[in-house]
């Protein structure tokens, strides 16, 4: 089971890496005297885009094989990985909703953006942290019940591919503020 191991190691390595994106994210919005709502907002967009770009490029990638080898292995498993992906689509969007209203608060609305936006982020951090727990525990121990040392052995060994088809992807995003750039030609 060294490979489950070594998967596991690298999985919590990117939770506590993610951990110091929030962090950094939660310190964004807590900047204040001089820096300002428009460069507040700023610096959180700044640092959403670097938690977007690690989840997306990084972290989730890893997961694939791992998550789709364990699919359909037992129904509880299957609730749970269910429970997982909507929890990621729910922080996703959190996020999403956030960079709109800093964009806002940035551009000088002063509506509040700033303060709904700031809501919408402790959500995220709320619903990620409880997310990134049901990983590190209930995730696992399904994992290490259900994959075989052979499917182990094939999930680390996809990593590297995963990741880098996933990079590849992440290139072809222009880098202002993760718009997909259009194709030459």
């Amino acid at each position: 089971m060294l490979a489950a191991e070594c998967a596991w190691a690298i999985l919590r390595a990117e939770h506590v890496r993610t951990r110091e994106l929030l962090a950094r994210l939660e310190t964004a919005m807590k900047a204040g005297g001089e820096a300002g709502v428009r460069q507040r907002a700023r610096s959180a967009i700044e640092a959403i885009e670097r938690l977007q770009a690690f989840e997306e490029t990084t972290h989730r990638p890893k997961g694939v094989v791992m998550l789709n080898m364990l699919r359909g292995r037992s129904s509880e498993a299957d609730g749970l990985l269910d429970q997982l992906d909507s929890e990621s689509e729910r922080c996703s969007g959190l996020l999403a909703q956030a960079k709109i209203l800093l964009a806002r608060a940035e551009s000088g609305d002063n509506t509040g953006a700033d303060v709904d936006a700031d809501a919408l982020l402790r959500q995220h951090r709320q619903l990620m942290s409880a997310h990134l727990h049901k990983e590190d525990t209930l995730l696992h121990s399904h994992t290490a019940l259900l994959l075989s040392p052979e499917e182990w052995a094939a999930v680390v060994s996809s990593i590297s591919k995963e990741v880098g088809a996933a990079r590849k992807r992440g290139h072809r995003r222009s880098p202002l503020r993760g718009q997909v750039s259009k194709p030459a030609g």
